[in-house]
C-alpha cells in the first residue's frame, strides 16, 4: 500500500513569515494540528504543530497576561516556533515504511514531498491506522481466525486450502515471522451463512497451531500456554513429514 494512495493531498500549509495568530486561525478553520511550512517555491522547511503554540498562549492566562499573550502571537514569526528541516517521506513509499519511519523519528506525522522536496501532501498517524485497517479487512464482516505454523512451505497452503474447499472468501492474509522457526497468521475470511462459518471453523477445532478466532462479539482462545501451541504445531508438520 502506497502513501500516495492515503495521503492527504494539497495540504493547508504556511509560510514561515505568518505570524502564530494566522497560523493559530488555520488550524481553528480547519480542524486541523499540524501545518507544513513552506517556502516561496513550496518546498518543505519546517512543521508547525498546536503542541508549539502553547508556549506562547498559556491556558490559565487572564486579564492582563491574555493580552501579551495575543499580542505575542501576534508579533511572533511561524520560524520562530516551527520545528525545522522536519522528516518528510516519498509518496512512492509504503505505508509500513511511513509506520516504520514514525516510530523510528518519534514523530507523528510526515510531510509527502517529491524528490525535490516540494510538498505534495501529509500522513499523520492515523491516515497509517487507517490504512493498516483496511489492509486488515477489519471493517469487513467475517471471521478472524489466528495461528502459530511452522516457518516453512505449505503450512499455509494447507490452512486456506481448507477455507477454500469450505466454500470460504479470504478477505486477508496477514504473516509475521515469529522466531527462526515459527510464524503468527491471521486470516479474516467470510461465508454465505454463519453455519457455513461454523462448519469451516470446525475443521480447525483440533489443528495444533490454532491459538484463537473471534467473529462480532464471539470469542475463543485456545487456553494452552503459547510455547505449547508453538511445540504441538511444529511436531505435528514434522510428523507429516515423515
Amino acid at each position: 500500500m502506497l502513501i500516495l494512495d492515503w495521503m492527504k493531498e494539497n495540504p493547508v500549509s504556511v509560510t514561515p513569515d505568518m505570524t502564530l495568530r494566522q497560523a493559530r486561525r488555520l488550524f481553528r478553520e480547519h480542524n486541523i494540528h499540524r501545518l507544513p511550512v513552506v517556502d516561496e517555491k513550496s518546498m518543505v522547511v519546517g512543521i508547525l504543530c498546536t503542541t508549539d503554540l502553547k508556549r506562547f498562549a498559556p491556558t490559565n492566562a487572564t486579564g492582563v497576561e491574555i493580552l501579551e499573550a495575543l499580542e505575542l502571537l501576534e508579533t511572533t514569526k511561524v520560524r520562530e516556533a516551527m520545528v525545522p528541516n522536519p522528516v518528510t517521506i516519498s509518496p512512492h513509499s509504503t505505508i509500513e515504511q511511513a509506520a516504520q519511519k514514525m516510530i523510528d523519528r518519534h514523530v507523528a506525522c510526515l510531510p509527502v514531498t517529491d524528490a525535490a522536496g516540494k510538498l505534495l501532501g501529509i500522513m499523520t498517524g492515523l491516515d497509517v491506522f487507517k490504512a493498516l485497517l483496511d489492509l486488515s479487512g477489519s471493517d469487513q464482516p467475517g471471521v478472524e481466525v489466528g495461528f502459530f505454523l511452522p516457518y516453512k512451505p505449505g503450512t499455509l497452503r494447507e490452512v486456506l486450502g481448507k477455507l477454500r474447499n469450505s466454500g470460504m472468501r479470504i478477505i486477508s492474509v496477514l504473516s509475521s515471522v515469529r522466531g527462526a522457526d515459527m510464524r503468527k497468521v491471521k486470516i479474516r475470511f467470510h461465508g454465505d451463512d454463519e453455519e457455513s462459518q461454523n462448519k469451516a471453523l470446525e475443521q480447525f477445532r483440533d489443528h495444533p497451531g490454532l491459538r484463537y478466532w473471534a467473529r462480532g462479539d464471539e470469542f475463543f482462545l485456545k487456553e494452552e500456554k503459547l510455547e505449547n501451541v508453538q511445540k504441538a504445531a511444529q511436531a505435528a508438520h514434522a510428523k507429516e513429514q515423515q
